[in-house]
């Protein structure tokens, strides 16, 4: 751990991380936060039918897995679990926090965030953390309320 640590170094780490995100690497996503209030629940407190606040453009950093395709009887369902991280302070810029359950768009498909991890700590002092890790997995459309359907 860093013993000799001044807040003007923490701020230099921070703008250039936040540089590299939204400048060179400029990977963009949407991020849609579950509206727990207009969401119905059953009896156990579950939802079929969630509803999402209007989405939230959110630079980040891809870490994607290979895409599976399953055949279970009804023809052919693709799979795909990709990490998402974002820069602390870029976040905290638009008032947002990823949260179990939030939707995220990118790359033309959607993925349901669920794990939300804070372990990348600056000189390892962990009161002062670094990025937000979302570890996600591929849902089907039909299953969201974000986009209309056409029949």
């Amino acid at each position: 751990m860093a013993r000799f640590v001044q807040q003007k170094d923490l701020a230099f780490f921070e703008k250039i991380s936040k540089e590299l995100v939204d400048v060179v690497v400029q990977t963009t996503v949407e991020i849609f936060k579950l509206s727990i209030s207009e969401s119905k629940t059953n009896l156990y407190g579950e939802s079929l039918n969630k509803s999402y606040l209007p989405s939230v453009q959110c630079a980040c950093m891809i870490e994607r897995e290979g895409s599976t395709i399953e055949y279970e009887g009804f023809g052919p369902d693709r799979a795909q679990n990709v990490e998402f991280r974002f820069n602390r302070a870029s976040l905290k810029d638009k008032n947002l926090y990823p949260e179990i359950g939030d939707i995220i768009f990118h790359n033309n498909a959607y993925f349901e965030i669920d794990e939300v991890g804070q372990n990348q700590l600056i000189y390892g002092r962990p009161e002062e953390k670094f990025s937000i890790i979302c570890s996600t997995f591929m849902v089907r459309r039909s299953q969201l309320n974000i986009e209309e359907r056409v029949v």
